[in-house]
């Protein structure tokens, strides 16, 4: 559904999702019926109505409000944010740049929970010591400076994507040295959460309220689950960063010498077991001098097949895109993705041709690294088809370790 944009600031386009709507509606509902079980004899439907409306509104806004204030800090320290989009009690951003260093990460992670805090703590003070004979005022002030001191407390629990997450790692990160061990620690902590969670579901389950039980245990499913990618994640982080093109099991290049005839040519594709790899390599006694692909057999007629040579049709061998077997995986991979067909030469310390790789390569040998060993039949299919196996957008991983400074 399409969102729709209520201002912007610093050329950011702060926006709303149909479902913020949704949420403001029903958090409105549930808060006047609370009104009516809890104040039914003070404040009638409409006043529950409007109470429930009035602070539902104000606390969103709030939220909007702190938001503003996290964009300022994190622009200050050269984030660059494309979009915010606003669901429910938070936000999404569209990043296009984090922040590359432990102490901004820290600031940019704390302000929210103080802002939350700061706005609880006047709203508090004004409705315990306000004169005002409005109660409708002073009770939708109340419950929204309350509301803002449990979104704090909220955000500086250290589990998922919330701002203690990010502030528990970026502390590690600053007395530490090392980034990778401030998400590995968060990464722990957020294990160990998600186990408690789905504890306190059984519990829940066998002692208290069956449903409520169903659902703690289900998130906390859900959160090991999602803990485990996370260090799968990290696991295909650092094979892509440390990993060097001579650790993967290359292609064998098809050799043809430079005087075989197109007949000759021919037959060698009619053998082939490979039927994604149509380039052969020209040698001339044992040394490359360039490369062919099958294709050149449609441009010459059959009857002179007997009487034109592969070398006459060969190109330079530079033309063919190419790595070195010392180059990085990360850097590889985005090589790879430059060219048109998947296909990289891949050269010795000597500038020596000795292998070709592809996608379903490069991706086979990322999966191996994890622990998993495709059966060879899917290997093979893959191998046709020059994709990265089960889905794995290995470009798309290499961009965010960009974003995030991890390269």
């Amino acid at each position: 559904m399409r969102s729709w944009q209520i201002f912007k600031i610093w050329g950011i386009p702060f926006k709303v999702h149909p479902y913020w709507f949704v949420f403001l509606f029903l958090l409105s509902w549930s808060i006047s019926n609370q009104v009516n079980l809890t104040s039914g004899d003070i404040y009638n439907t409409k006043e529950a109505w409007i109470i429930g409306f009035l602070t539902s509104f104000f606390l969103l806004s709030s939220i909007i409000f702190h938001e503003v204030f996290h964009v300022f800090v994190s622009l200050n320290h050269d984030v660059k944010i494309k979009k915010i989009t606003f669901f429910f009690l938070g936000a999404i951003l569209q990043i296009d740049k984090y922040c590359q260093t432990a102490l901004g990460n820290i600031k940019i992670a704390i302000i929210r929970p103080l802002l939350c805090f700061a706005t609880a703590s006047v709203l508090l003070i004004i409705s315990n010591y306000s004169v005002s004979r409005e109660q409708i005022v002073i009770n939708v002030i109340s419950r929204v400076g309350i509301f803002n001191l449990l979104l704090g407390f909220l955000n500086l629990i250290p589990i998922g994507s919330l701002d203690g997450a990010n502030l528990l790692k970026s502390i590690i990160w600053h007395y530490s040295g090392s980034k990778n061990k401030g998400r590995n620690f968060l990464n722990k902590v957020n294990l160990f959460l998600y186990f408690f969670i789905i504890f306190l579901g059984i519990v829940c389950l066998f002692r208290f309220n069956f449903y409520f039980g169903v659902i703690l245990s289900f998130l906390g499913l859900f959160g090991v689950n999602s803990s485990k990618s996370e260090s799968q994640f990290f696991k295909i982080e650092n094979i892509l960063k440390f990993s060097k093109v001579s650790e993967l099991k290359l292609k064998p290049l098809r050799k043809i010498e430079y005087d075989s005839n197109l007949s000759n040519f021919n037959k060698l594709i009619k053998n082939k077991k490979d039927a994604s790899d149509k380039y052969f390599f020209v040698t001339n006694n044992g040394r490359w001098i360039g490369f062919v692909d099958e294709n050149i057999l449609k441009t010459v007629s059959l009857k002179k097949w007997e009487r034109n040579f592969v070398g006459d049709f060969k190109k330079p061998i530079d033309n063919f895109a190419s790595v070195s077997c010392n180059d990085e995986l990360w850097k590889t991979i985005e090589r790879l993705e430059e060219t048109s067909e998947g296909f990289l030469l891949v050269l010795n310390a000597a500038d020596i041709p000795i292998g070709i790789i592809d996608r379903s390569k490069i991706g086979n040998f990322v999966l191996n690294k994890l622990g998993f060993n495709l059966p060879l039949e899917i290997v093979n299919k893959l191998n046709f088809k020059n994709h990265y196996p089960l889905g794995i957008e290995l470009p798309r991983i290499i961009n965010s370790m960009k974003q995030k400074g991890d390269l």
